[in-house]
């Protein structure tokens, strides 16, 4: 008897009824067993998502199933596949796109599969990235007494502006104040929404994270490309993960075409609220956008093309887009979803 066949008999009813429609999926597209890696791939993150579409449950218990039986087979390379966090990651990522009515499976293409060669670190010199970071924390210090109006001290951001040239690159700026100075103003703002600085009146002062992050590449790169805390509403985490994929689908990051594709996108789940003077999708949607653009000024997510308002992310922009949708379309928790004995319900993951 086929190994494959006599594993199936070895299985729970429940198991059983789940692995075979997935084998005869796979023996329609191959004669040999165990069938290539590459197949059992395919059928997980791309045949298994359209055929349970809206049952994320089910689509991690059809790969649980089918990773006892190739465990039970002796196919143990094949088991690891479909019990892999990668894997369960990209099933519940698969599951959060699903939430968007009538929007192609190819719009979300290339943002799922930079998820699928495992849990990113930082990308190669992110040092190069956050020094700018880096710097503003190491400004800080201890302590530092900000203007009556709440803006760096003078002193810090001529030394600051005088490090990284960024009067130089934008001429139109004139370094008199630290609002003057777009992209410092930026990075400051963000530091403090990602709960890095701390104020207190006038008083700026690095909170314990913020204390780890300035010797830590690893640290301070996770915590600027973390959407929380600074975008916690159900609606901006949507917003985010449909712009990551957007960003990392094209070649430019082009903010009205982002936009439209975000609000086209992001219509399928949200409607605006009756009677609300908040502006339109497409505004809430932009907004978003823009000040994750804008955060990636200061950190050098954008290459230059043919002018200022030519940018196109670079590496860095890439691997923080990716971070982004990572964590706002995946589970909550790393790894799959615990297992429980076939006669229990397992909890949903994502």
């Amino acid at each position: 008897m086929d190994p494959v066949d006599d594993a199936v008999l070895a299985l729970d009813a429940a198991t059983a009824s789940r692995v075979r429609p997935a084998l005869a999926w796979l023996r329609g597209r191959t004669r040999s067993m165990p069938p290539a890696t590459s197949l059992v791939r395919e059928f997980l993150l791309s045949e298994l998502p359209r055929r349970t579409a809206g049952d994320g449950h089910e689509q991690h218990e059809v790969a649980w199933a089918l990773g006892d039986l190739f465990a039970q087979a002796g196919f143990g390379e094949l088991a690891s596949l479909c019990r892999s966090s990668a894997t369960h990651e990209t099933l519940a990522v698969w599951q959060w796109t699903q939430s968007f009515v009538d929007v192609p499976a190819e719009f979300w293409h290339q943002a799922v599969t930079s998820l699928q060669s495992g849990r990113p670190g930082v990308p190669p010199r992110a040092a190069l990235s956050l020094s700018s970071a880096r710097a503003l924390l190491g400004a800080v210090g201890a302590g530092l007494t900000l203007t009556a109006d709440g803006q760096l001290p003078l002193a810090t951001v001529l030394a600051l502006d005088d490090r990284f040239r960024w009067t130089e690159e934008f001429p139109w700026m004139r370094a008199r104040e630290e609002r003057d100075v777009a992209p410092l103003r930026l990075l400051h703002e963000h530091l403090l929404a990602q709960q890095l600085l701390v104020r207190d009146g006038r008083r700026l002062t690095r909170s314990e994270a913020g204390v780890d992050c300035t010797d830590s590449t690893t640290a301070l790169w996770r915590s600027l490309v973390d959407p929380s805390p600074r975008w916690g509403h159900p609606f901006q985490r949507d917003a985010l993960g449909v712009m990551a994929a957007s960003v990392l689908r094209s070649a430019d990051f082009a903010l009205g075409r982002i936009g439209e594709e975000m609000t086209h996108v992001l219509a399928g789940k949200w409607r605006p609220s009756r009677g609300s003077l908040r502006g339109t999708m497409f505004d809430g949607a932009l907004q978003v956008a823009q000040a994750w653009y804008q955060v990636g000024v200061p950190l050098g997510w954008w290459d230059t093309g043919r002018g200022p308002a030519d940018r196109r992310p670079n590496t860095f922009g890439k691997v923080a887009a990716v971070a982004v949708f990572r964590a706002v379309a995946g589970p909550p928790a790393s790894g799959p979803p615990p297992r429980t004995e076939p006669s229990q319900s397992p909890p949903l993951a994502g």
